[in-house]
């Protein structure tokens, strides 16, 4: 009589950690650095601006356009 097949199937293999360059920068400073030479406001003051803009805006009665 044969062996029964363990309960799980193929053994797996042992998963590689992904090695990360020296030279590679975080996910973080490579965005940062990104939105800096697009010229991103990092203040957030055009975005306060451009908000209270839109609250601000009035309201129009239903059916009219």
């Amino acid at each position: 009589m044969g062996k029964k097949p363990k309960v799980g199937g193929v053994a797996k293999r042992p998963t590689k950690k992904a090695k990360r360059k020296a030279k590679e920068k975080p996910q973080r400073e490579r965005f940062i650095e990104a939105a800096r030479e697009v010229g991103v406001d990092e203040t957030g003051n055009v975005f306060e601006r451009a908000l209270a803009r839109i609250l601000k805006a009035k309201k129009r009665p239903l059916g009219t356009q």
